[in-house]
């Protein structure tokens, strides 16, 4: 994929004008407001025309990258106390990409970011003040979400906003631009989910996010990043070996009135951490005492790997997957599992680790037996509530569809990750749960419908209708409308349509995108069609490509379509030249004009292909067939009785020659006889 250019390429060139979305909202290109930005999303002026005193801001969101536009319709006029305000949201064209784009517009807080007047302002929240006017406030608007079914999951210090000048309510920012969990560094995230890449750390629930805000806490008691000097390496083996809150608090204090609710909240045991049940008790005054994880003892013999030392599975296992071909050797050599048995006890584990290391060699030289899919299966055998980890890909299960979208998006293609669930890497990951349930795992028959789709290469299958199956905000990315930035169904025919006007129109307007988005978006048959679509016969592929686009266009009641119909004509000839009647070729050749004239793709294929046109046409070829034939077949007859004849008249003639040659012989005789006897 293209890399997108940077607003401040189009922004030195020239002044840009307002963009105006509903006839209400003007947007200024030229006033970017770098404060308000998000990872994921730049922040411009916004303006309401109908309340010019109101203040606003634009987030215009990076296009390739599949928005929450689910959390847009729940958020939108719904004034939820303790969040951003959404307005409105919507596609725009924005001239500094020279593309359309998703827009988010926020009320402005005009207080700022608290981390921003903390750190720059010398700003302090008391430890009396956090819990009613931080804490309390953002949590219940975590619940109120929880209740619409929705997890905001951009919980982080740096998205926490003071609304007013006066910097009293502080609210959660957007939480809509990107992936649930995107945006968020690792440390705001669960121990589990901080493994994953950012696209594929999923929904989660409100335990997800109640933990953001505790750590978001510890940042604002401290007054910065507590763990700024750790890379993600070292933060997450502290954490794994040290538990959340003992990473996050060494080396600061940690007021007392706050010990209870960041333990119970950064508690890494899911099964003991806080709910908001119990952070609603001690909001009301109750005192609760929190299991706090406990470091683990220092083993007499780690497991050394790739230079560093490993006391735990969990560690080890996030090692190997980034070393393939060193954790290969551990494992088929035997060595991991003998460590497992006689220092961690962990006998079926190990066993687990021998069957993955006998199958290895059993499958040798297959994908079974390759060093990734090896190291893949041992990751999940060690540590099976981490993510599913395969070449550098990394995601929880339900956050399949956005993490292949990143890999999209980053990379310019999602082999790897079409690979990881043709491998059965996920179907590995779900019988290694404790909780899991094959016949009633929604998960499950998730994953079995995605490889099923995964092993059809055929036009309107493969990767590109996993995305658009997976991920249904995310605009189609076929190159011939990419920049369009189609969503809906119903957008497809005009996006084409205008595209007649600017890309060769040697290329069909059926890419494997657009088949794949019309699979995926269009809630009518279409299985004849892509049927025909993907023939290996020319003619077949084209009435295929072009009975595809008639339905919509019928079906929808959409058009007229002049430049798409235009483009389409110039494809019929094969189809037309399928006819075997020189007549109707040239009838249908002189009627695609008029047809193109009235922009309607059904009309363009049942010329090409009317059912009583290719009956005739086939008739009377087949009656042509068998005139010709016949008259064939009465050549043959003539020639073989001109050769009957040929061969009775010299055989007559041999014949008349022999009894010629013997009456003249006789005769001769008969002469010279009589001269002799004279």
């Amino acid at each position: 994929m293209a890399e997108k250019p940077e607003d401040n390429d189009r922004e030195d060139s020239a002044p840009l004008r307002p963009v105006l979305l509903h006839d209400r909202y003007l947007i200024n290109p030229s006033t970017p407001m770098s404060d308000l930005d998000s990872p994921s999303a730049k922040a411009y002026l916004a303006e309401d025309r109908h309340d010019l005193g109101r203040k606003l801001f634009a987030l215009i969101c990076t296009p390739g990258l599949p928005p929450r536009s689910d959390v847009m319709a729940v958020l939108k006029g719904n004034a939820i106390p303790g969040l951003l305000p959404l307005v409105e949201w919507d596609t725009i064209d924005w001239p500094p990409l020279g593309e359309r784009s998703m827009v988010v517009i926020y009320d402005q807080p005009l207080g700022g970011r608290v981390m921003d007047a903390i750190e720059r302002d010398g700003f302090r929240i008391s430890e009396f003040d956090l819990p009613r006017n931080v804490l309390e406030p953002l949590a219940e608007a975590l619940q109120q979400l929880a209740g619409h079914n929705v997890t905001h999951r951009a919980v982080r210090a740096d998205n926490l906003f003071f609304m007013d000048k006066e910097r009293k309510t502080v609210v959660l920012g957007d939480c809509v631009t990107a992936p649930p969990g995107a945006d968020n560094p690792p440390v705001f995230e669960t121990i589990e989910r901080s493994m994953a890449s950012p696209g594929g750390r999923g929904e989660g629930g409100i335990a997800d996010d109640l933990f953001g805000l505790a750590v978001s806490m510890v940042f604002i008691v401290q007054g910065s990043n507590p763990v700024g000097a750790l890379n993600e390496d070292e933060l997450v083996n502290a954490r794994v070996v040290q538990g959340s809150y003992a990473t996050l608090s060494a080396g600061s204090r940690i007021p007392m009135s706050l010990l209870e609710p960041l333990r119970g909240l950064l508690n890494d045991n899911r099964d003991e951490r806080w709910t908001m049940e119990e952070l609603a008790l001690w909001l009301d005054g109750q005192r609760l005492t929190p299991l706090q994880k406990k470091a683990k003892p220092k083993l007499e013999n780690p497991f050394t790997f790739a230079g560093h030392d490993h006391v735990t599975a969990r560690t080890l296992a996030r090692a190997m997957t980034q070393n393939v071909e060193e954790a290969a050797k551990v494992v088929k050599g035997g060595h991991l599992e003998s460590w497992l048995r006689r220092n961690l006890k962990e006998e079926l584990m190990a066993d687990k680790v021998k069957e993955t290391a006998e199958l290895a060699e059993i499958h040798k030289g297959n994908a079974q037996g390759m060093d990734d899919y090896v190291v893949s299966k041992v990751s999940i055998t060690l540590d099976p509530s981490s993510p599913i980890r395969y070449k550098g890909f990394a995601f929880m299960p339900e956050a399949y569809g956005p993490a292949m979208a990143m890999e999209m998006l980053r990379r310019g293609d999602a082999q790897i990750a079409a690979e990881a669930v043709l491998r059965g890497i996920p179907d590995i990951w779900l019988n290694a749960q404790k909780d899991f349930r094959p016949d009633s795992s929604p998960i499950g028959r998730t994953f079995t419908k995605i490889k099923l789709i995964l092993q059809n290469n055929d036009i309107g299958y493969g990767v590109e209708r996993c995305l658009y199956e997976l991920n249904p905000s995310l605009p189609c990315q076929s190159p011939l409308i990419v920049h369009d930035y189609v969503v809906g169904i119903r957008e497809l025919l005009p996006a084409l349509d205008e595209a007649a006007n600017r890309v060769d129109t040697k290329t069909r307007p059926v890419d494997r995108h657009i088949a794949a988005f019309i699979a995926a978006r269009f809630d009518h048959d279409i299985v004849p069609h892509m049927k025909a679509l993907n023939s290996p016969k020319k003619d077949q592929s084209l009435i295929g490509m072009v009975s595809f686009l008639a339905v919509m266009q019928w079906r929808l009641k959409q058009g007229p379509f002049y430049g798409l119909s235009s483009w389409v004509g110039g494809f019929l000839g094969p189809a037309i030249n399928s006819f075997h009647s020189r007549p109707t070729r040239r009838e249908l050749e002189s009627e695609i004009p008029s047809l193109v004239r009235k922009g309607s793709l059904p009309e363009l294929f049942d010329l090409i292909d009317n059912a009583e046109k290719r009956k005739a046409d086939t008739e009377g070829y087949a009656a042509a067939r068998e005139e010709y034939a016949a008259g064939e077949e009465e050549i043959r007859e003539i020639e073989r009785t001109d050769t009957a004849r040929s061969v009775e008249a010299e055989r007559v003639g041999q014949q008349t020659s022999a009894i010629t040659s013997i009456v003249m012989a006789l005769i001769v005789v008969s002469v010279l006889l009589l001269f002799e006897t004279w």
